[in-house]
């Protein structure tokens, strides 16, 4: 069973000016996206590392994959490991629901946890499927691991270790290459320490 997890969100991504629901929206990495996953790879040059997961997206999938270059191991897609899914207001501008959709945007700002954008998936229902996912990768492997992950499946996966309500995600920070290191001490309580 797995003791210390690396959990990786995905290099820098070009999506314009404004601010957008990206989610599932397929968006390559930016070449200096490109130049974090390269120093990634730098950093865990000397880390041993048993196994890398990730999304099937290309910003996770290509930052697993530079990742893995000085590696004698394989980057293993996982579909559940895909970010949220905004449905209808998936690459839509934050300001443009804002105005729009005005009590909708309200009432997402109200009930994070349960909240579903038409034709998507509540946070509530990202955490479900993250977390079934996590188990099984934990369950199934040994010795330290990466997971290459989005903003909101990275967050659903700390909240579910470290016991923070989903309400209160974004409080939890995900910038662009970030790395969490998780390590399982006594009882099988987690314990987390940003190191980039």
């Amino acid at each position: 069973m797995v003791e210390t997890v690396y959990l990786l969100r995905h290099g820098h991504i070009d999506n314009g000016r404004e601010k957008r629901y990206l989610g599932q929206t397929d968006i390559p990495l930016s070449a200096f996206g490109v130049e974090q996953a390269q120093a990634l790879r730098d950093y865990f040059k000397e880390v041993p590392i048993h196994a890398v997961f990730t999304s099937p997206l290309k910003r996770c999938l290509v930052t697993a994959q530079i990742l893995c270059e000085d590696k004698n191991i394989t980057c293993q897609s996982i579909e559940a490991l895909r970010e949220i899914n905004m449905g209808d207001w998936e690459n839509v501008a934050m300001s443009y629901i804002k105005s729009q959709y005005s009590e909708l945007y309200a009432q997402r700002g109200e009930n994070l946890e349960y909240f579903t954008p038409p034709h998507g998936e509540s946070f509530s229902d990202l955490s479900k499927r993250v977390q079934s996912a996590f188990e099984e990768i934990i369950c199934n492997v040994t010795g330290p691991i990466i997971i290459v992950g989005h903003a909101g499946v990275n967050r659903m996966i700390t909240s579910y270790l470290l016991g923070i309500p989903i309400n209160d995600i974004f409080s939890i920070t995900q910038p662009y290459a970030c790395v969490n290191k998780f390590v399982r001490r006594d009882k099988g309580q987690w314990f987390c320490t940003h190191i980039l």
